[in-house]
């Protein structure tokens, strides 16, 4: 009896995890599909924007458009004078910060480069403001005054100069950047600094490091092929995506549509565990038309 009892409870126990396992499945398995697909929506959008900006690279030097994803492709991958490379990142400004994050992160003196660039930039505008703005200067030195620049600054402000000269003094020994790096985290004068601070683009600051290194450069070449590479096929479907050009004597335009269509649609319908227990429901991702416009962002 008691062997009965105990092979009984076992099966109850075998079923209770069955149930709590589809139960599981029956909650995760939809959120993994709609994530995958949301994630793929992103993608597929991202993509056709990337074509739109390598298509007017494209057209800046070929004086029209392509509908041939593997000529567009070839047109960047076959380039000896980097200049579409160039061009392309300073368009791809997602790219271009994903690059330079990734240099910095990497080679301490891409870092330091970047650094002096930004501080030399800052630097220039303090030096146009201290000039009807003493009191700018004063404050900055007053901060210099608790770093380890303390001793110098309180030297030359023994003497009867005003803030204003004292401080382009300053800027004349010392580079920018040792100036800017023992204040750039100060909470008072950061504020001042951000909108001081002139807009330097991520393009510009990439182009930098492509001149400065060819390692470097070699590296953002590398991830300007795999980006165009990559963003030749929807991510759901797998096809390529579909160009139209109109190119007359007049205009010029060029549409950029997404692959996935009522036969994909159908496809999915067909398949039970995604379409009745996923609850995945496949739509076109969407397209950028001829004036530019995303049909996504509307």
């Amino acid at each position: 009896m008691a062997k009965l009892k105990a092979k009984g409870s076992i099966i109850l126990e075998i079923l209770i995890v069955i149930l709590i396992v589809a139960l599981l499945f029956t909650l995760l398995y939809p959120k993994k599909v709609w994530e995958e697909e949301e994630n793929n929506t992103k993608l597929c959008r991202n993509n056709m924007d990337r074509i739109l900006k390598a298509e007017l690279v494209y057209q800046k030097f070929q004086n029209s458009y392509t509908d041939s994803l593997a000529g567009l492709i070839s047109f960047f991958k076959d380039d000896t004078t980097k200049l579409f490379i160039r061009d392309y990142f300073h368009a791809d400004t997602a790219l271009a910060e994903e690059l330079v994050s990734f240099l910095t992160s990497k080679n301490k003196p891409a870092d330091q480069l970047i650094n002096n660039i930004m501080a030399d930039t800052l630097m220039y505008s303090i030096m146009e403001s201290v000039n009807y703005d003493s009191n700018l200067a004063r404050v900055i030195l007053n901060r210099l005054e608790t770093t380890a620049l303390a001793d110098s600054v309180k030297a030359k402000r023994m003497s009867d100069s005003s803030d204003v000269y004292i401080f382009k003094e300053l800027r004349q020994e010392l580079n920018a950047l040792d100036i800017y790096s023992p204040i750039r985290d100060d909470d008072s004068l950061k504020l001042v600094f951000s909108r001081m601070m002139p807009d330097v683009s991520v393009g510009t600051l990439l182009d930098t490091l492509y001149m400065a290194d060819s390692s470097w450069a070699m590296k953002i070449d590398s991830a300007v092929f795999n980006t165009v590479e990559g963003f030749a096929k929807c991510p759901t479907v797998k096809r390529d995506y579909i160009i139209s050009v109109i190119d007359t004597a007049v205009i010029k335009y060029v549409n950029i549509e997404c692959p996935l269509d009522s036969t994909d649609i159908e496809e999915n319908r067909k398949n039970f565990l995604r379409y009745f227990f996923g609850h995945q429901r496949l739509k076109n991702h969407g397209k950028i038309t001829e004036t530019g416009d995303k049909s996504w962002a509307r």
